[in-house]
């Protein structure tokens, strides 16, 4: 046996027991029963986890969150680290959170990317994490200057003769007197600041929640504003609280300036109150105490205001405002407010953990239910196993006993692929089985190309030992210049990429090297085994169904071109009537909703239902927005564009709308919300920035390629092939009205590298046949080269469609547009290396044979 056989052969040992090695605890630990992890220790468990590979928030469920953090009000100094506190902030609450391996990690100068898998509460998770947890003491303002200013504030919103002159000085009214009964309409008229204000039963005032809107707006009004004195300020209550019926939030007249501040807190536990107290008994509470030096001024200002108020405030609003009745020297006190033990829990967790160093806005959220990631799962492998089914039995039909080592090939690249995942501990996501399925087609690739050559050098009457060499050797650099290609789409991708599509670069990326591993160094080492070991005068590798063939492609080109200029066209015209391709909220910003509901509800009572949706105290009318059926009659896809600038509150008054509109259908919380996204406006134009810039390097680096591998004019006739196929596919998305999301971007760059990977393969042959029949004619040079190629194009092209259509059918609703645009880009990539990308370097050498004859005659 040849020493180069024995090392191919060894290595392929070598890695097949590597990735059985780095699989075995991704197997066990997901193929395990709930008896058997029962059975596990902690330990075992920890262990079996922390080497498997991890499931995306998308197959498993949980929260994706981007957050910026405002520095702009923070001084130069503070700021440098501002970031990297709110990080372990941030880290700290996660970790008493009780999250699974959460994922906190930095993207630039202000922003914190965090997922949390298998979350189940995402509202509470969001309260939690972008809570400021700015905790202050404030003393209320005494009643008499809160009755003097309701009263002047009245005057000057009042409309002109509304309010009785009399003469002399006016009478002044104490807080109790403007609340006496009077009539409606002439309350709104004289009294239009304090008419929308109620007294509570703790003898607090409060304003109901339907006119908290227009309370605010008269709160802000300048001339309000300018009664307020420098020193006070109103805050309202954390939440509203009932009252015959109604809800209400509660007023407080604070002092500006706090007495103390949360920083003084070292530490806070939750509990239930006791006694009779009504504020506190049965309910829950928080016990908190302080540092001992905020022991020493808790004391100080406790001591000197007995009697006094002092409001207890989070974040700008009052969970409660005790009475002070004593002068407090332990430093210990409660805090009241919370509605649940999980809320006042998470309440302590925040003081525990400190307050942020700058107020965080969340920019993006998108929220997967872990019943969406099992079906995506379900769907997903169904469709891979199906495809591959597909893949391996044509292969076998096609080429026999060579398909048979195909496939073996095809089994390992699979099983190399998810090795390399495990080993790095990578994060599988729906995206990334995509990429996997997608290997699956295009790995087949190398072994056809290298099976077209071994037949085309048998047919010479080459034995079959010089046949698998020249056969190898003169397609390897074929599949050295395809997968190149492919791999630098695949790059540009993971570096311009977020999240989901990073993992379908980084799993493709895979699947390139491991399947020019198993067709060059495995399939390789099989043959030669067989060859060294028995004298074989016949190989097992079928008999091609195209061969010398003479179409002449080349003489329709003018007709190909009008055929393909007429489609972009009509894409075109589509584009411009719908003014642009139909963005996804990926890049215009806004919410995306996906409902289950149990028993189905139609489409037309969700409509009727956002009519009237409440977002932060103003009625807004919701129903013209995109409703829709998906996937079963049970699903309903709400998209919504932007209202306002706080996209997590229109999510959440949606959710509450449609739940108390349909309590019955809404029962079970947990299957109730598949999928939530939540994209601000700024990380929308961001998204939309990168993915031009995506592309615009992925044709660059392609550009320098094929023009060092080949000559310019290549490369221009490549990308023009290229411009071709995703011209075309955008057109008929946008003829379909179909959004172009971030997954949509991801399949128009797979396209990019699955249509060079074609045209590579005929550019090559074209090449080759440059320097073998060089006094034949260019175009009939070209023609040969085509039809020679021919046979592999169609069958790379028929299994990846199978594939491609397996994803398309069978993959779900989640990734069906981006299955769509792969089915697209396949057929039209097939279409452009044969009708475009090769016609144009006709075109391009008649042009210049046109010239240089010009140029000679001019002589």
């Amino acid at each position: 046996m040849r020493r180069s056989t024995q090392w191919k052969i060894a290595l392929t040992v070598v890695a097949i027991i590597a990735s059985v090695w780095y699989l075995y605890p991704t197997l066990k630990f997901y193929s395990a029963s709930e008896e058997e992890r029962k059975a596990f220790s902690i330990e075992e468990m920890d262990r079996l986890k922390s080497k498997a590979v991890r499931l995306g928030l998308d197959l498993q469920g949980g929260m994706h969150m981007v957050l910026e953090v405002d520095l702009s009000k923070l001084p130069p100094d503070e700021a440098r680290d501002a970031l990297d506190r709110a990080m372990e902030i941030i880290t700290n609450r996660v970790d008493q959170f009780g999250v699974s391996e959460p994922v906190i990690q930095r993207q630039g100068d202000r922003r914190i990317i965090i997922e949390l898998p298998g979350l189940k509460d995402s509202k509470r998770a969001t309260n939690l994490i972008g809570q400021t947890a700015q905790l202050e003491f404030k003393l209320l303002k005494d009643t008499e200057a809160l009755g003097s200013l309701l009263e002047k504030a009245d005057k000057v919103l009042a409309k002109p003769g509304a309010v009785e002159k009399t003469e002399g000085e006016p009478k002044k009214e104490t807080a109790e007197q403007l609340f006496e009964e009077a009539d409606e309409d002439s309350l709104m008229l004289q009294r239009p600041f304090t008419s929308l204000l109620h007294r509570f039963y703790t003898g607090d005032l409060c304003v109901r929640v339907r006119d908290v809107a227009r309370f605010r707006e008269m709160l802000n009004d300048p001339r309000v504003a300018a009664l307020i004195p420098s020193d006070a300020q109103f805050l309202w209550s954390n939440e509203p609280e009932t009252m015959n019926g109604e809800d209400y939030l509660v007023l407080y007249y604070v002092r500006k300036q706090p007495e103390m501040t949360g920083a003084v807190v070292n530490n806070a536990t939750p509990t239930v109150g006791g006694g009779y107290n009504a504020q506190t008994a049965g309910k829950p509470i928080i016990n908190f105490s302080v540092s001992d030096d905020g022991r020493k001024l808790f004391s100080r200002i406790t001591g000197a205001n007995v009697g006094r108020r002092l409001a207890i405030v989070l974040d700008g609003k009052v969970y409660s405002a005790p009475t002070i009745q004593t002068k407090i020297r332990d430093g210990r006190s409660i805090i009241t407010g919370s509605k649940t033990m999980e809320e006042a829990s998470d309440l302590c967790i925040v003081l525990r953990a400190g307050a942020l160093p700058a107020p965080v806005k969340i920019i993006s959220k998108e929220v997967v239910g872990p019943s969406l990631g099992a079906d995506s799962i379900r769907m997903g492998i169904r469709a891979g196993l199906i495809g591959l089914a597909i893949v391996m039995i044509f292969m076998v039909v096609y080429y026999r006993w060579a398909g048979l080592l195909a496939n073996v090939a095809l089994g390992l690249n699979l099983v190399f692929l998810t090795a390399v995942l495990a080993g790095f501990h990578a994060t599988l996501t729906l995206p990334g089985i995509a990429g996997i399925i997608l290997t699956i087609g295009m790995a087949v690739d190398a072994n056809v190309l290298i099976f077209e050559r071994i037949r085309e050098e048998l047919r010479t009457g080459k034995t079959v030992r010089a046949a698998i060499d020249s056969g190898y050797g003169r397609a390897f650099r074929t599949i050295l210049d395809a997968n190149v290609t492919t791999l630098i789409t695949a790059l540009v991708l993971y570096q311009f990429g977020t999240g989901p599509i990073r993992g379908f670069a980084l799993t493709l990326s895979i699947g390139i090297f491991a399947s020019m591993f198993t067709a060059l160094i495995m399939t390789r080492g099989v043959f030669d085994f067989i060859t060294n070991r028995w004298s074989i005068q016949n190989l097992s590798i079928g008999k091609s169904t195209l061969k010398d063939l003479k179409i002449r492609f080349v003489e329709v080109r003018r007709w190909a071109f009008l055929g393909s200029a007429g489609v972009i066209a009509l894409g075109l015209i589509s584009l411009g009537i719908h003014r642009g391709p139909n963005l996804s909220i990926d890049f215009e910003g806004g919410t995306l909703l996906e409902m289950h509901f149990d028993p189905a509800v139609s489409v037309g009572d969700v409509r009727e239902a956002l009519r009237k949706v409440d977002v932060d105290g103003k009625t807004v009318d919701l129903s013209r927005s995109e409703i829709k059926q998906f996937g079963n009659p049970k699903d309903i896809l709400i998209r919504i564009e932007r209202v306002g600038e706080n996209e997590e509150t229109v999510s959440d008054a949606v959710k509450t709308t449609l739940h108390q509109a349909f309590p019955e259908h809404t029962k079970d919380r947990k299957t109730w919300l598949r999928r939530e996204a939540d994209v601000g406006p700024k990380i929308g134009a961001e998204m939309k920035g990168k993915a031009i810039w995506a592309i615009i390097w992925a044709m660059l680096g392609i550009l320098v390629y094929i023009s060092w591998r080949f000559e310019f004019r290549f490369a221009v006739a490549a990308i023009v092939a290229l411009f071709h196929d995703v011209l075309i596919t955008v057109g008929v998305f946008s003829l379909l009205d179909h959004e172009i999301s971030l997954a949509v971007v991801a399949a128009l760059l797979t396209i990019v590298g699955y249509s060079l990977n074609d045209t590579i393969v005929v550019f090559d042959r074209i090449r080759e046949d440059l320097r073998i029949f060089r006094r034949e004619k260019y175009r009939t040079i070209i023609n040969r080269s085509i039809n020679e190629t021919l046979s592999r194009t169609l069958i790379t092209s028929l299994t990846t469609l199978a594939v491609v259509l397996a994803l398309l059918i069978l993959g779900g609703e989640v990734i069906g547009d981006f299955a769509l645009a792969l089915f697209l880009g396949v057929m039209v990539g097939t279409y452009s290396s044969v009708f475009v990308a090769s016609p144009i370097l006709v075109e391009w050498h008649a042009r210049t044979e046109l010239r240089d004859r010009e140029h000679r005659a001019k002589k």
